[in-house]
């Protein structure tokens, strides 16, 4: 956390930066829009349980994963503090059990990718890029941690 330093919430309120304005009026749609989207892929993938085991984890997988990206959102909206580790967290373990999820039970049903290991690297790409957004962020720093730049502190309210 060097060079930020924590105010107080009506500190970080009063900044000029507060807010969902910005580049995170995009996730903010983004995250509205994984919830729906979520839902159409655990349609879309969703197996007969009839079929036995596969079927099982494979439906168990794609509720995980829907269960996971309403938490996100929830926790965007709500601004939680711990936002940045919780979506590291979701993205490592997102990726790496989706991919031995695959490996395991097969790919879910249907329409196969062309190029699965592409996909998993453009998901990767995808998270690092938010990561590291979220991480130089001023506005994002400011609205969910409540920090500021060193030296800003007492700007706090400009």
């Amino acid at each position: 956390m060097a060079g930020w330093v924590r105010v107080s919430e009506a500190e970080a309120e009063a900044h000029r930066l507060y807010g969902l304005g910005g580049w995170l009026r995009v996730v903010s749609a983004m995250m509205v829009l994984s919830v729906p989207g979520g839902v159409v892929l655990v349609w879309q993938q969703w197996m007969d349980p009839a079929l036995g085991g596969a079927a099982l984890a494979s439906n168990l997988v794609s509720l995980l994963q829907l269960g996971a990206q309403v938490a996100m959102a929830v926790l965007w909206f709500r601004r939680w503090p711990g936002f940045r580790p919780a979506y590291a967290v979701f993205a490592v373990l997102g990726t790496m059990l989706l991919a031995l999820a695959d490996w395991a039970i097969g790919p879910p049903p249907g329409p196969a990718s062309e190029d699965p290991v592409g996909d998993l690297v453009l998901e990767a790409a995808f998270h690092l890029a938010f990561l590291a957004y979220m991480q130089a962020s001023r506005r994002f720093r400011v609205t969910f941690e409540h920090r500021v730049k060193a030296g800003e502190g007492e700007c706090a309210s400009a």
